[in-house]
């Protein structure tokens, strides 16, 4: 049997730093719309979130965690089979700025609308 699918891609992970004093909400909300965003435009890619080296499989998990989070553990990648990463360093941009304090471009939107970015 032949496989007709092509085999899934990654690029290397790129590091975001937090530059906000700290994690928020808003930081939080600005990513999952920024990632919706590329998604909405490249739907057969996959932007994985990995925090201390796991996946993070829910944003708002990071919300929700006791502990301070720290600034420098965040790494961003994307899987695809196309290859297509011409979105991918504005991406990672749109991305550091959501992590930093004027995360707000990202969260004012029409409710239920996705932002164009891409």
């Amino acid at each position: 049997m032949e496989a007709t699918e092509k085999p899934t891609q990654q690029t290397a992970p790129r590091d975001i730093v937090i530059t906000n004093v700290s994690l928020e909400y808003g930081n939080i909300e600005a990513w999952t719309n920024v990632i919706a965003s590329y998604t909405q435009k490249h739907p057969d890619h996959e932007v994985l979130i990995f925090y201390e080296g796991v996946r993070v499989m829910s944003m708002v998990s990071l919300f929700k965690r006791e502990s301070d989070l720290s600034r420098h553990a965040f790494k961003m990648a994307v899987s695809a089979s196309d290859g297509n990463w011409r979105d991918v360093p504005k991406l990672y941009r749109y991305l550091v700025e959501g992590a930093g304090p004027n995360f707000q471009q990202f969260i004012e939107k029409e409710i239920h609308q996705v932002l164009k970015l891409f």
